[in-house]
C-alpha cells in the first residue's frame, strides 16, 4: 500500500517502515520534497536533498526540526524508495563507482 506524504509524492511501504525504524518525521520529509536539490544516483533513482544553505533557513524556520533535517530521500519516479540519515559515510559510499 502507498500513502502520500507531499502532494505528487507517493511513500512505499519499505519508505514507511524505514522512516519509523530511523525516527525521521515525515514533517521533515515533506520539507526535504518540496525544498531539496535532486541528484541522480548511480542507479539512475533521483537522491533529494537540502543544500546547506536551505538547511539552516528551514531550520530557522522550524526550530521543533533542528537537528533532524539531515535526512536524503530515494525517489523512482513519484515515489519515495527509502529515506536515510544524510551522513558522510552515506555520501562516501554513494559516490563510489559500481563494479562491472
Amino acid at each position: 500500500m502507498i500513502g502520500a506524504i507531499h502532494p505528487g509524492f507517493r511513500t512505499c511501504r519499505h519508505a514507511r517502515a524505514r522512516m519509523q525504524g530511523r525516527s525521521i518525521r515525515a514533517q521533515a520529509l515533506d520539507l526535504v520534497l518540496a525544498w531539496g536539490r535532486d541528484e541522480t544516483s548511480f542507479d539512475g533513482r533521483t537522491l533529494v536533498r537540502l543544500d546547506r544553505d536551505t538547511l539552516h533557513e528551514l531550520e530557522a524556520e522550524h526550530p521543533e526540526l533542528r537537528g533532524r533535517l539531515k535526512i536524503h530521500a530515494i525517489l523512482a519516479t513519484e515515489t519515495v524508495v527509502t529515506v536515510c540519515h544524510d551522513s558522510r559515510r552515506h555520501r562516501r559510499r554513494r559516490n563510489r563507482r559500481r563494479p562491472h
